[in-house]
């Protein structure tokens, strides 16, 4: 009896040995059991990014290297069309461009809106070629905004937004369950949106600071010529026009009142026939009261 107790004993432990090699050996062959490909996504998922990924990024620049200018300029000037003509040639000069041009004509004023774009190393000398030449200049305010600091950090979070993508599709590439495969696309997918929303801005950025933008405003006074007395001529054709139209508004109002008018007609056309009826009447109603 003790003899069958212990080749039964013998018998379950190698069947637990056997079971356990089989588990260890699932996936034919790759290393990663799905326990560990399970565990690492998790743990993968609930990494905050804001971590410090596995290479830390080393983007740095110097405080100032990153300048938006902007400004605007109001002139007053005498020959409008003059002065734009010397704004373009200078602006060609300077290898800037206009990126909106707008044209207004007022009672007593004719300007022009520019907005242009010029070489962030060529602004200020652009500034001092148009306030010492081509008129009165009514108003001046000029802007720099160091975006140095901002620029880096963009810099900074995209690095790791491009860590972390390289690390959750590796992730991926082991995920097995559908559960796992759809969590790991969702924060591909949202790393994904955020890189390319950095790279909008840093085009943005790169933008404004490689062309500076002034807003230019040139205004020309006109007297506008105004005469009390039209010519006879002109005043004659108005007098037709304006009968015309009388005529014609008249026959309006009379088609508007048209009830009115049938029922005129009809009192006019039966009047007879009233008075007839009313007279009978009157007539019979006396030798009545006789």
């Amino acid at each position: 009896m003790l003899k069958y107790i212990i080749i039964l004993i013998s018998s379950l432990i190698v069947l637990s040995c056997h079971n356990e090699s089989s588990e260890s050996d699932f996936g034919m062959g790759n290393s990663y059991n799905k326990e560990e490909i399970v565990e690492e996504a998790e743990i993968m998922i609930e990494t905050s990014r804001t971590a410090q990924p596995p290479n830390p990024p080393t983007y740095s620049l110097e405080k100032g290297s990153k300048i938006i200018k902007t400004g605007s300029m109001e002139f007053q000037v005498s020959a409008l069309e003059l002065t734009k003509a010397k704004v373009d040639s200078v602006l060609n000069s300077f290898g800037g461009y206009y990126e909106q041009e707008h044209f207004h004509s007022y009672g007593s004023s004719i300007s022009y809106s520019l907005q242009l774009r010029i070489p962030n190393s060529k602004f200020d000398a652009l500034i001092d070629v148009l306030e010492n030449g081509i008129g009165d200049l009514k108003n001046k305010n000029i802007r720099a905004k160091d975006v140095t600091e901002e620029y880096v950090d963009l810099n900074i979070r995209l690095e790791n937004n491009l860590a972390y993508l390289e690390q959750y599709k590796v992730i991926l590439q082991k995920a097995r369950s559908v559960k796992e495969i759809l969590e790991v696309q969702e924060k591909i997918r949202r790393i994904e949106e955020e890189i390319d929303s950095k790279k909008g801005r840093l085009k943005y950025l790169d933008d404004k600071v490689k062309y500076s933008t002034l807003d230019l405003e040139l205004t020309e006074l006109v007297k506008a010529e105004r005469s009390d007395y039209p010519r006879f001529t002109t005043r004659l054709g108005n007098a037709f026009s304006n009968g015309f139209q009388s005529f014609l508004s008249f026959i309006i109002g009379l088609i508007n009142l048209w009830p009115f008018l049938l029922l005129l007609l009809f009192l006019i056309l039966g009047r007879k026939q009233i008075i007839k009826k009313l007279r009978f009447r009157k007539k019979h109603t006396y030798f009545d009261k006789k």
